[in-house]
């Protein structure tokens, strides 16, 4: 008989060198593939859709472990609300190195992002 294989949760380190957050570590947990595809779905170029992009934040907190972040010497909170207290191009750019990393197209510890290149022109939905 086949022996049971338990499946394990992945958990991502998210890297920002190079970036203007160059410093920020965040870890993340991985989305079932149910999850990556609704996270896919809010996530797309759309014509700035506020309930989506709250949708994509709220998804992000239920799957922030930990992060470095903290704002005069006070730890900011992995929750909604330390989320919703950052800059939105911080949280864009958290969330495109998370679907980056997830989708498997690059791996971030070894990446070259090419200096300067802002991460949030879009999320990419190519090579997935």
């Amino acid at each position: 008989a086949l022996m049971g294989f338990q499946r394990k949760r992945k958990s991502y380190k998210l890297d920002f060198e190079g970036t203007e957050w160059d410093g920020l570590v965040v870890k993340l947990g991985g989305l079932t593939t149910g999850e990556y595809l609704d996270f896919v779905s809010v996530a797309g170029p759309t014509d700035e859709n506020d309930n989506q992009t709250a949708q994509m934040i709220q998804m992000l907190a239920d799957h922030l472990l930990s992060w470095n972040l903290e704002d005069d010497g006070e730890p900011i909170p992995t929750t909604l609300e330390g989320l919703k207290s950052n800059d939105i191009q911080m949280n864009m750019a958290i969330v495109h190195a998370w679907t980056t990393v997830m989708g498997g197209s690059e791996d971030l510890e070894k990446k070259s992002e090419p200096s300067g290149s802002p991460l949030l022109d879009s999320i990419p939905t190519e090579n997935l």
